[in-house]
């Protein structure tokens, strides 16, 4: 057998966990998934949606250990019942013509509801059955042998059709299962087989939802958990997986079931993206709202949060990869505190990563920076201190300020440094510090242009963290190549559990420049996944990408550029879609259409964030045509030298110029792409723009 490195990080997707033991942490959030209302759940890859919902289903609460340290199946109202969604539908659903297959029917689109509805009603009742028959055989739920026969006599009796697909008796919630299973199957062969008229005969008639309700009804009657006191009915709340995989109609199908639901039944509906329907139902004036429905969304998890997750998992995964010995050796509190990020990583601010590279530079510019510091050091604080970092970010800053708004040099001279003193003094308020923090990452990226460093510095658990995006699973990966740098630079044997044990229990913090060259292995890893990645639009993706990310790189980073720290950090990249409604058919039309759907694409592998727009965007009027704003996934940023903390200033890019980046036929070079739209970047108008700083205000 081949022999792998030990490294605690990786794999980092739930489904390649080859041993079964994939570690869960239980999140605050996981505690709204546990509520009665039912939620639903969006997130971008590798946002820790499978996790969340894992972490609330009977199955890894009653026998996952890293999660029963934390929960147990008994502090929960409801049975959680996990359901990944590309396990139980066939994709060939999606493709069923159902005006033709009725075409005397009022409205096709409902009898696809019912087939639909039907098709997730057997799923979550097979589930719901195979769950109380584990619990019960584990020990965990009860109920007599008397209600099983019940349920199971009188559930036949209520959908006799069933009978139909039934080749022996159905006396327990076992069989019954497995007679529900089996009826998918043959639903989904239908689809593929095009024969879903002939099986819609034997299919049993229901309203949607009914047959859901009755079942869990008399499930929650009979069933008790074990160790609850005072005993009570449980509630089933099923949490759907993967719901992006799903068709508009099937998602509009989906959420009537959820608009119809009541206790017992509650719902938890997971999925990546922006453009999935969660309000639209097939019942007319009756869309879900707040009150049927809450929406979490995962990407807007607010940094601190997200800083705590990671610590909290990465202290998990290394607590259970480490030795007993090396366990046991490192008294802790609280599982979280096993690997502390500050102690291990520390904090590094734009301050620290210029001054590193002032150290490196021989250039000029970088002792004329540091004499500058020290007098703008001198009046913030009175005095110069050798332990504290001096002020680089702000010193820059001002000596390009030209003393109006946002007008900027690409360089500065004598002059500059001469009237320094008067400009740090003018700007030595609450609001002059504030429009100097909204120009530090500017300043940085300006500063590494102009020294000539193609490789910044990056190191500290904030910077890691902001690479990261909001994606644990990215967080872990960087910290994986991290790891390989560790042991890479100590010499040790990766295959060691020695080495694993050694860097898990040491107390200092790992070296910036392992940090970095980890940072930036992650980066070049990440980008090399998309030319590596099966999608027949491959190509096209990596033009799209390669292309923003030149032009993100240019302009946030530009030395020649005045506009470059006047509007510092652009690169959400703002589209109008005007041509691409599904009735047209002309070129543009179908151009705009394939854009739309390589972005989308790009979104679903969390290569693209979509961003909302401001909540004033007049433009978001759909007479107007859809208006979408996204950026690059941050952990891009080392790769083509954009800001770790990632765009916040809008540029305008029409659907056309997206366009020559997708087309097949004559497609243009990403780099050549980018450097023409730098020339010329489309200005958004001046309420866009980030609100300056004057030194007469």
């Amino acid at each position: 057998m081949t022999r792998l490195p030990l490294n605690p990080f990786r794999p980092t997707r739930w489904e390649h966990q080859q041993d079964g033991k994939q570690l869960i942490w239980y999140t605050r959030i996981a505690n709204n998934l546990a509520d009665d209302k039912s939620i639903y759940v969006s997130g971008s890859r590798g946002s820790g949606k499978t996790t969340l919902l894992k972490s609330v289903c009977w199955e890894d609460l009653a026998t996952n250990s890293s999660l029963r340290m934390q929960r147990k199946l008994e502090d929960f109202k409801s049975i959680g019942i996990y359901i990944r969604f590309p396990d139980h539908l066939t994709v060939a659903m999606s493709f069923v013509d159902w005006a033709k297959i009725y075409p005397d029917a009022p409205s096709p689109e409902l009898e696809f509801h019912r087939f639909f509805s039907l098709l997730v009603e057997l799923t979550c009742c097979e589930r719901a059955l195979y769950a109380c028959h584990e619990l019960r055989s584990q020990s965990l739920a009860t109920f007599s042998p008397a209600a099983e026969k019940e349920i199971t006599t009188s559930f036949m009796a209520e959908f006799p059709r069933l009978k139909h697909f039934a080749h022996a008796d159905v006396g327990t919630f076992y069989e019954l299962a497995r007679l529900l299973r089996d009826v998918v199957r043959e639903m989904n062969a239908s689809s593929v087989r095009g024969t879903v008229s002939s099986m819609n005969e034997h299919l049993p008639p229901r309203e949607p939802g009914e047959m859901l309700s009755l079942l869990i009804t008399k499930l929650s009657n009979a069933v008790r958990l074990a160790g609850v006191t005072p005993s009570r009915p449980p509630g089933f709340k099923f949490c759907l997986d993967d719901c992006e995989v799903l068709g508009t109609a099937q998602q509009v199908s989906l959420n009537t079931l959820v608009r119809n639901s009541k206790f017992p039944v509650s719902w938890v509906v997971s999925y990546v993206g922006s453009l999935f329907e969660n309000s639209r139902t097939y019942l007319e004036q009756q869309p879900l709202t707040d009150a049927d429905r809450r929406v979490i969304s995962l990407d807007s998890r607010n940094e601190n949060d997200f800083r705590e997750l990671c610590q909290a998992v990465v202290s998990l995964r290394l607590m259970f990869s480490v030795s007993e010995h090396a366990r046991t050796s490192r008294a802790v509190k609280e599982v979280s505190d096993f690997f502390p990020l500050d102690a291990r990583l520390g904090t590094r601010s734009v301050n620290d990563i210029m001054e590193q590279m002032i150290k490196r530079s021989t250039s000029p510019t970088a002792e004329r920076l540091v004499r500058g510091a020290a007098i703008v050091q001198q009046i913030r604080s009175g005095r110069i201190s050798d332990t504290v970092t001096p002020p680089y970010y702000q010193t820059y800053v001002l000596l390009h300020w030209q003393g109006q708004a946002e007008a900027f040099k690409t360089s500065f001279n004598k002059t500059d440094e001469d009237d320094l003193e008067r400009r740090a003094l003018s700007s030595n308020s609450p609001a002059g510090e504030a429009w100097l923090r909204r120009k530090q990452n500017a300043a940085l990226l300006h500063l590494a242009s102009t020294l000539g460093f193609k490789r910044l510095p990056l190191a500290g658990a904030n910077v890691i963290v902001s690479l990261s995006d909001g994606s644990i699973r990215d967080f872990l990966e960087i910290l994986g190549f991290i790891y390989e740098a560790y042991t890479k630079r100590h010499k040790l044997d990766a295959y060691s559990q020695e080495s694993l044990d050694k860097f898990a229990l040491a107390r200092t913090a790992i070296a910036n420049e392992v940090q970095t060259n980890g940072v930036y292995r992650a980066s070049s890893a990440y980008h090399a996944g998309v030319s590596a990645r099966g999608e027949r639009d491959f190509d096209v993706m990596l033009r799209l990408i390669e292309g923003l990310g030149r032009y993100a790189a240019i302009l946030q980073s530009d030395h020649r550029d005045p506009s470059v720290m006047g509007r510092s950090e652009r690169g959400i990249f703002q589209v109008r879609f005007e041509a691409a409604r599904s009735d047209r058919v002309d070129p543009p039309a179908r151009r705009e259409r394939a854009v739309l759907n390589i972005v989308r694409q790009a979104e679903i592998a969390g290569y693209l964030r979509m961003v909302d727009p401001p909540n004033h965007d007049v433009r978001g009027d759909p007479r107007q045509g859809q208006l979408l704003r996204f950026r690059l996934h941050r952990r891009l940023a080392p790769y083509y030298g954009f800001s770790y903390r990632g765009p916040y200033e809008p540029v305008a890019v029409s659907a056309s110029e997206i366009w020559q980046l997708c087309d097949r036929g004559s497609p243009v070079d990403p780099v050549l792409w980018a450097d023409s739209m730098a020339t010329n970047p489309n200005m958004l108008d001046q309420s866009e723009l980030s609100l300056g700083w004057d030194a007469d205000q």
